[in-house]
């Protein structure tokens, strides 16, 4: 336990604070190193999981690793990035539903969630303009990704429920970016972006310890 409570000390309480800080003095490498080093963190305890209790674990470490990728090249790219994140949450797919075969309720959340994003795609149709389609192939992915996260709450485990956790925060997290994206942000939105977007990452990176 020791270790993830030093793993959970570095990304929020200097890996967070030091990417916020090079990006206001926009340093980007420096703040977009600090950033993948936070994801890293959560990556470490997935690494930990795969090489002394389940092989199966290699998939959340990759899903992670791609994430730490895409946390590097979003600040510079935002397509690239995407991409990188799309990859990782597939990899995310296939974790959550090995763990948690689908269910009724994986596909529940997963129709309401995705009508729930059209219903907004269309609302904001204008201001998203022509980044309509990679906007939508990502947020489909996600709500996707979202939905088996919490459909592991049909296992009745504390790891499903972290994982749940963790996709519920995720989604947040995006959803928050997203508004920015379109929309004047303050930034209290980009700390509350970065702290739930760890939070996600770190509490499924525990998840795999349980």
């Amino acid at each position: 336990m020791l270790w993830v409570y030093a793993v959970c000390a570095l990304t929020l309480l200097v890996c967070l604070p030091f990417f916020m800080h090079y990006k206001k003095a926009l340093h980007y490498k420096l703040a977009s190193s600090f950033k993948a080093l936070g994801t890293l963190g959560a990556a470490s305890l997935a690494l930990t999981a795969a090489l002394r209790l389940d092989p199966h674990y290699w998939i959340c470490f990759a899903a992670l690793v791609l994430h730490a990728v895409a946390d590097y090249l979003l600040e510079f790219n935002l397509y690239w990035g995407e991409g990188f994140f799309l990859a990782g949450h597939i990899c995310y797919i296939a974790f959550f539903t090995r763990l948690f075969p689908v269910t009724a309720i994986h596909l529940i959340i997963a129709v309401s969630l995705l009508a729930v994003t059209a219903y907004l795609f269309w609302r904001w149709r204008k201001t998203i303009g022509d980044r309509m389609l990679p906007f939508s192939v990502y947020a489909a992915i996600l709500a996707v990704t979202t939905a088996c996260a919490i459909g592991c709450l049909s296992g009745n485990t504390l790891q499903g429920q972290l994982i749940a956790l963790g996709g519920a925060l995720f989604f947040i997290s995006d959803s928050f970016i997203f508004g920015r994206l379109l929309f004047s942000a303050s930034r209290a939105v980009d700390w509350a972006i970065m702290i739930l977007y760890y939070c996600a990452q770190l509490l499924i990176g525990i998840s795999c310890l349980i």
